[in-house]
């Protein structure tokens, strides 16, 4: 194969992996990506910053004043959500992250934006800990009992 040939065949696979890119990536409609300063003052004016990646990953650091809804737990958890609320969504990478938001906008939420490039990128202090602290259980000293019955 001349060198010209393999010039073009390589200029055509740059093109198709350009389109690839475009396709695969295009906005979602209702949805602003942001970066790391803007994803800040977003979350400062009280947007609802939602992270959707594990409660481990969660637990290991996150951004101040951030909900944990995990990406699988999403469509039961946002069901009761307020479709008019800006939600802020992110997680490690951006990955989950996009499958959320294309999700959120899909169920007719109107603003979202996406920290797309994800935990990473952010500059600013992490907070530590659980999402939620789990209450107490107090006895009540009043006995339980269940049965079980099958048809086996």
């Amino acid at each position: 194969m001349s060198s010209v040939a393999k010039y073009a065949v390589w200029a055509v696979l740059g093109v198709v992996v350009i389109v690839f890119g475009l396709l695969l990536f295009r906005p979602v409609e209702g949805v602003e990506n942001v970066d790391a300063a803007r994803t800040a003052e977003l979350a400062a004016a009280g947007v609802r910053v939602i992270d959707v990646r594990t409660s481990t990953e969660f637990e290991a650091g996150h951004i101040a004043g951030s909900e944990n809804v995990p990406v699988n737990e999403l469509a039961s958890v946002a069901e009761g959500w307020n479709r008019g609320e800006p939600l802020l969504i992110y997680c490690a990478i951006g990955d989950r992250s996009a499958s959320a938001v294309q999700w959120l906008s899909e169920q007719g939420f109107e603003t979202v934006y996406h920290f797309n490039a994800g935990l990473v990128a952010w500059v600013g202090p992490l907070e530590r800990g659980p999402a939620v602290e789990s209450p107490a259980i107090e006895p009540t000293g009043v006995a339980v009992m269940y049965e079980f019955f099958t048809d086996w």
